[in-house]
């Protein structure tokens, strides 16, 4: 295929004047299976740059997914403002086990990106970015209300949200300030795009009307930052928050399979909205527990439904099958007639 991915994801974001519809994983693919072809593990690779662009790159270069995405937990900002985390040695994920912070006197310091494991993930970029011309390398990040839970524990946030609402503005407010930060790196790195997390901001949580009173501004102060197309990815059935999220600045919002892509489809018609809508293959019933035939079929009802970036519902099980994955692309190949 003689197509240069960078500009074709960028292309799907930002004109929809694409070839071929991308497909890529965003949230971030570590995959152990593919970690252990690599001779690479964890928590080494969260914390070392070689390991970290190993693990980035592992998803182009053994399943063939056109995005390379790091870095790869959600406590990442949390740890770099000055939580204790702890990194597993089993998977991608972590957990904040110590805060210095509370809601009454929260204060992030932009100088958060020199901290903890920035430096690494900094390296890593320029790693990949020396090897790879053509495929995109997408800086993830996760967004106000989900750092400020790691923060303080989500838990409590949405409490006080019921009880002193200024207060939690007033931090949500310094968060953004310190991402914005964050942004603005990623935009001197020269990644093709970011990817922002905001699993806190789903419905469940936190309802849409306070999705649009807390978080609407706080989005479109961090998009308007951005010199590069930014994605949303919210967790769950975000249906309820769809509004929210197409009216934000984002070029693409990430749904899990809980959404029916033609419902979202619906509301961006309904607003008039340039977001492209991206998913949203089920990682848990489809990537992680079926046949690459299911997977298949999965990927062309999607591009049916004409979603713009072909990707994974959320974050790939660590010990999902390659060939599950890789199906993902020869579904999308069959379905343009890429040989």
């Amino acid at each position: 295929m003689d197509i240069n991915l960078k500009e074709n994801l960028i292309a799907a974001l930002t004109t929809e004047d694409n070839e071929i519809t991308p497909v890529g994983s965003f949230p971030a693919t570590c995959m152990i299976e593919l970690m252990e072809k690599e001779g690479v593990s964890w928590p080494k690779g969260h914390t070392d740059a070689e390991d970290m662009a190993t693990i980035a790159a592992s998803a182009y270069e053994h399943v063939g997914l056109e995005s390379m995405v790091l870095p790869f937990d959600l406590c990442f900002e949390a740890e770099a403002l000055g939580c204790e985390v702890a990194l597993t040695d089993h998977d991608n994920s972590s957990q904040t086990t110590h805060s210095p912070f509370d809601i009454e006197t929260f204060e992030a310091d932009p100088d958060f990106i020199h901290n903890a494991r920035f430096p690494a993930m900094i390296e890593a970029t320029k790693i990949l970015q020396d090897k790879y011309d053509d495929v995109p390398i997408v800086g993830a990040m996760s967004g106000p209300i989900t750092v400020l839970g790691q923060c303080l524990g989500i838990e409590g946030v949405l409490k006080d949200v019921n009880t002193k609402v200024n207060t939690v503005e007033d931090a949500l407010d310094e968060m953004t300030t310190a991402l914005i930060e964050q942004v603005e790196l990623y935009n001197e790195l020269e990644m093709d795009a970011i990817v922002l997390y905001e699993p806190n901001g789903a419905p469940e949580l936190l309802a849409p009307p306070l999705f649009k009173q807390l978080l609407n501004p706080l989005h479109e102060e961090i998009t308007a930052a951005s010199d590069i197309p930014m994605v949303l990815h919210v967790c769950g059935n975000s249906l309820p928050q769809m509004e929210n999220m197409l009216s934000t600045g984002y070029q693409g919002v990430s749904i899990a399979d809980d959404v029916d892509v033609n419902e979202a489809q619906a509301v961006r018609q309904q607003l008039g909205s340039d977001t492209v809508v991206c998913g949203n293959i089920s990682v848990t019933d489809t990537l992680f527990m079926k046949s690459p035939e299911a997977v298949k079929e999965e990927v062309k009802v999607a591009l049916d439904k004409n979603v713009g970036v072909l990707l994974p519902a959320c974050m790939i099980a660590p010990l999902s099958p390659s060939e599950n994955i890789k199906a993902m692309v020869q579904a999308r190949n069959e379905y343009f007639g890429i040989e």
